[in-house]
């Protein structure tokens, strides 16, 4: 062998030496790699105990000084963005949780904790959607599961909600929060008295728990049992409770009692106690309407602007349109021209099997009142403002694309069918109608009463009437669900532009139906009820019977879903009759616009 063979050789086992000792130094690199996350996730666990029991900064340091070796610990990110969401830093919290769930995304507490900071910031849609990857992931995962709950009910998804609440009880059956939910639930569904039932199975379970008894008060106040909701109440006082929503809670029902120096008292406490947004619109609402029974107008109108701007500013984050509203009145008015009208009923046909009565009126104009009148007799139902009329329209929005214009686009097949459609989902809503005439009641189809009359050529309409300065007043003290028609009453002047466009669009109609509509005055209904009671009834065809003196006490076995349901199971009285002179000045910017129909409709000038 060569000398340079023998040095060849050398070299060759110098660099197998080396890679030997590479081989032995990997293990013991992934040895210490693996004691230093053993050592790591003790640490953390330690920490997560040490932040249980409120010691959260010591903890908080231990989860940076492990992210400071590890920045990829995905736990230990998952830690920090609690102890941000904690903290209120909500920004820096989202981006702790998205780096842990983009290094680790089999974990449900990860998505549910991203879920309650993205809702901490009000982006309800997002964190709905991570509380439902968390519940994929882990479907008995019960935080999730009720914040679902939360989200939903928020989203207006109460099907969905009611799902989820009902999963918690399956797991849990005493869990307290789905049963709250679940109440919410059945307010959606205007089912209040399954809310009570629910409330106090929770209240069997925890005889103190606040918030059951908070929600349990204001269902009973909702079903007009003031005196069950007072009761609740002074319980919720002798525990000693400092709670802005007890105090908004209690201001209402004082005021229910007519107890209205203690309801003053209460709301305003309730306001410098840190109300929620939504919240301060009821108490400033409710305080209004304390202030309008103590005779203090002017404190009152002040109360009912500041609710309204509070209303504002939800409906521009909602961006319900009030405009909109009155575009669509001005393309009825300008699409249904009497000769138009003639020839679209000329073209489709009539039938005469089925008709219901169109029940319409500005709104605040009693008739909720009247509903409850016609509900109580045996040949009459009504559809609790569920009209079967919005879906119809839907349908032509669908089918042609437009609507009003659209409705020259229809066939004689496309009535047939819409006539078929409204008397299904009557069924569907009221059960089986059993040779009752149905009364469709919604106010604001006053404005589609020329489709009403083209679907059921031989409708009746009754239109509630009311002095144009009490309706409109009225609509402005109201606290309405916001939508594009009831955005517009957040303000007094464009109450009284929208009142003008509505009964103008309704004036343009009565000209057009001759010899199908009744108007009736609130204010005579308030003076002469049975005469005016009887009128109707004749007018639809079934004549007085004797239920109809018992109607309050059937509306009080009733949900009612209208901002009327405090003021229809009282008494008949005529205080809200002229009560426009009491806020003769905060009136007088709207008179010139309201005038003429006060003219028009025998009311004094």
């Amino acid at each position: 062998m060569s000398w340079l063979d023998l040095f060849r050789r050398k070299e060759k086992s110098k660099k197998q030496d080396v890679s030997n000792e590479h081989i032995q130094v990997k293990p013991k690199l992934e040895a210490l790699k693996l004691n230093k996350k053993v050592e790591d996730d003790t640490r953390l666990e330690v920490a997560k105990k040490q932040h249980r029991t409120g010691k959260v900064e010591e903890a908080y340091v231990v989860y940076l000084d492990i992210l400071a070796g590890d920045p990829e610990h995905a736990e230990a990110l998952h830690m920090v963005g609690i102890v941000c969401l904690q903290k209120g830093e909500l920004q820096k919290s989202e981006q702790y949780f998205k780096k842990a769930i983009a290094i680790d995304a089999t974990k449900a507490d990860f998505y549910s904790n991203l879920g309650n900071v993205l809702g901490a910031q009000s982006r309800t849609e997002e964190a709905f959607d991570n509380f439902k990857k968390a519940i994929n992931l882990n479907p008995q995962h019960i935080d999730a599961l009720n914040n679902a709950a939360s989200a939903s009910l928020s989203l207006g998804l109460s099907s969905e909600a009611k799902t989820f609440c009902q999963q918690i009880l399956s797991f849990v059956p005493n869990d307290i929060n789905a049963r709250l939910n679940l109440s919410s639930v059945y307010l959606d569904e205007r089912d209040t008295f399954s809310a009570i039932k629910v409330l106090k199975e929770g209240l069997n379970i925890q005889p103190h728990q606040v918030d059951l008894l908070i929600q349990l008060a204001n269902v009973l106040e909702l079903v007009n049992k003031v005196d069950e909701a007072s009761e609740v109440i002074k319980k919720l006082d002798s525990l000693g409770l400092v709670s802005a929503r007890l105090s908004l809670l209690a201001g209402t029902v004082f005021r229910r009692q007519g107890q209205f120096d203690k309801a003053e008292q209460r709301l305003k406490l309730a306001l410098t106690q840190g109300l929620s947004e939504k919240e301060q619109i009821e108490a400033f609402n409710q305080l209004g309407l304390t202030l309008d029974s103590l005779g203090k107008s002017s404190e009152a109108f002040k109360a009912f602007d500041k609710s309204n701007n509070q209303m504002s500013r939800v409906v521009g984050k909602q961006k319900a349109d009030g405009g909109a509203f009155l575009n669509e009145i001005n393309d009825l008015k300008t699409f249904f021209k009497a000769d138009k009208f003639e020839k679209l009923a000329a073209q489709f046909p009539t039938e005469n099997d089925f008709s219901p009565i169109f029940f319409v009126g500005f709104p605040r104009s009693g008739t909720t009142l009247m509903e409850q009148v016609l509900k109580a007799h045996p040949k009459l139902i009504t559809t609790d403002e569920l009209s079967p009329l919005s879906v119809i329209i839907g349908e032509i929005h669908t089918s042609v694309g437009s609507y009003p214009q659209g409705i020259e686009l229809l066939t004689e097949d496309d009535i047939v069918r819409f006539r078929h459609m409204y008397l299904q989902i009557c069924k569907e809503n009221l059960g089986e109608l059993n040779d009752r005439l149905v009364v469709d009641k919604l106010p604001l189809n006053i404005i589609h009463l020329g489709l009403a009359k083209l679907l059921f050529p031989e409708a009746k309409i009754i239109v509630a009437l009311r002095d144009p300065r009490d309706a409109c007043l009225s609509c402005f003290m109201q606290k309405f669900d916001v939508n594009v028609a009831m955005a517009n009453f957040l303000n007094i002047k464009n109450t009284a532009l929208t009142y003008k466009a509505v009964m103008n669009l309704w004036l343009h109609y009565r000209d057009i139906f001759q010899g199908y509509w009744l108007e009736y005055r609130y204010e005579n209904l308030t003076e002469d009820f049975t005469e005016i009671v009887t009128e109707v009834l004749d007018f639809i065809g079934v004549g007085w019977h004797e239920n109809i003196n018992d109607y309050r006490e059937a509306a009080k076995t009733r949900t009612i879903a209208t901002p009327s349901y405090r003021d229809v199971t009282a008494p008949i009285n005529t205080k809200a009759v002229a009560r426009w002179r009491r806020y003769n000045d905060d009136l007088l910017p709207i008179i010139p616009i309201i005038s003429p129909f006060v003219t028009c409709f025998g009311y004094e000038e």
